[in-house]
């Protein structure tokens, strides 16, 4: 009976692991290197052969040395092919940035077995592994977020110079007017005018609004079923609004991923598995994605409602500790 017992669990066992590897989305960059999205990391095989020659005490050994080599190589390959915004890939990034090809190397050294096979033939296969969370991701993110904040920065001081620089217009052009007959002096109404494109802007730039929401039953992290449409993972993946704007991540998101280290968001290909994912918590919120955004398919849309549901999550400050899955 024990016997019987202990085949029973160890079925079992192997059944739950063959269909956790099904479920995992590896996206293969090469023929024997890929990434792992559902994990976080990226993998490849290699193969070595000893020498002509070499002692048969030594040749295995010899021969899994060689597979290790061949193996690094291959999952240099792999990291040079990971997906970070768009159609941006890491190879880029080496080629621009000194820093970014450091943490690359600085990755492929961190790199671990795990998976080690002789062959009876005398050759040996082995299995490296490495986490994309931590320096290399940290390094990644800063790279492309300061970028964005840049850009963003710059894009809301035009916009707060035409707004002023319309309140101006408009003030001129109501003292060269002649003022009708008011009870009041004819620059006041372009003034109110301006003040009041200057207090949009500061509400633009202010802090979050803090809602009251249950936190005994508010969400503890977040599913999006992107299944049916075209998307692709990324290392930067975005969700929108249905007409326009971000909504994940924000400019909070980013740097608490970028000061962790850790992905905006894992993939995977079952919804279940992602409900059960242990980055998503106990009381997951899923959201069904509408269609991808832009050529790049890195980025998702949701409806109105999902759009608005999510939008007071954010502005709640409720995904800034919280995981997210896409399911794919």
């Amino acid at each position: 009976m024990t016997l019987l017992r202990l085949l029973v669990i160890i079925l079992l066992a192997t059944t739950s692991l063959t269909q956790a590897r099904a479920d995992n989305y590896i996206e293969w960059v090469g023929a024997n290197s890929g990434i792992d999205w559902t994990q976080g990391k990226a993998q490849a095989d290699g193969a070595g052969l000893a020498k002509e020659g070499s002692p048969p005490s030594l040749a295995k050994l010899m021969a899994c040395r060689a597979a290790v080599v061949d193996a690094q190589r291959n999952l240099l390959e792999s990291v040079q092919g990971v997906r970070v915004e768009g159609i941006t890939v890491v190879d880029k990034l080496m080629v621009d940035s000194d820093i970014i090809k450091s943490s690359v190397q600085g990755l492929l050294r961190g790199a671990v077995i795990s998976d080690r096979r002789p062959q009876p033939d005398g050759t040996c296969e082995i299995t490296l592994t490495a986490p994309l969370a931590g320096n290399f991701t940290k390094q990644v993110y800063t790279e492309i977020f300061n970028e964005k904040a840049e850009n963003d920065l710059t894009e809301t001081l035009l916009r707060a110079s035409e707004w002023l620089a319309e309140g101006l217009r408009s003030i001129s052009l109501n003292l060269i007017t002649p003022a009708h007959a008011q009870d009041t002096d004819p620059w006041q109404a372009p003034l109110d005018a301006l003040a009041g494109r200057i207090s949009a802007l500061e509400t633009l730039l202010s802090a979050r609004p803090t809602l009251d929401i249950n936190k005994s039953s508010e969400p503890t992290g977040l599913v999006i079923d992107a299944r049916g449409s075209n998307f692709i993972p990324s290392m930067s993946p975005k969700i929108r609004k249905l007409r326009a704007g971000v909504i994940y991540p924000d400019a909070d998101h980013q740097r608490t991923r970028t000061d962790r280290g850790q992905l905006v968001s894992l993939f995977t290909r079952q919804l279940e598995t992602a409900r059960q994912h242990p980055i998503v918590g106990e009381r997951p919120l899923v959201l069904k994605a509408l269609r991808t955004w832009g050529a790049t398919r890195t980025e998702i849309v949701l409806g109105t409602e999902s759009s608005e549901r999510l939008s007071k999550l954010v502005s709640a400050g409720l995904l800034e500790d919280a995981g997210v899955i896409i399911v794919l």
